[in-house]
């Protein structure tokens, strides 16, 4: 998670949102949470069903915004998607 808002971040920083970094950053996040959205719904998912639906619907979420950033890169946009990667590390983590 930290490594999809690094990736992120570093788009932005780049100050180009049509670069082939910018591109990147966005393919790696979208992989991620493909991953996390495939798993939440994998029917011998361990996690009880209101956690896996909250992780689908976040997943849902962050998709259809990298989606659109793929097509129309706007960097004013790429924060809440690096707030909620940073914010899901965290709680995995551990951290507050």
């Amino acid at each position: 998670m930290l490594k999809a808002a690094n990736k992120l971040q570093d788009a932005v920083n780049n100050a180009d949102p049509l670069s082939e970094q910018t591109m990147q950053a966005l393919m790696f996040n979208r992989k991620l949470w493909t991953i996390f959205l495939s798993e939440a719904m994998r029917d011998n998912n361990p996690q009880p069903i209101d956690v896996r639906q909250k992780i689908a619907n976040i997943s849902v979420f962050v998709l259809s915004q990298t989606a659109a950033l793929q097509m129309s890169p706007q960097f004013d946009h790429f924060r809440p998607l690096i707030e909620i990667n940073r914010n899901i590390a965290a709680g995995l983590s551990g951290r507050p």
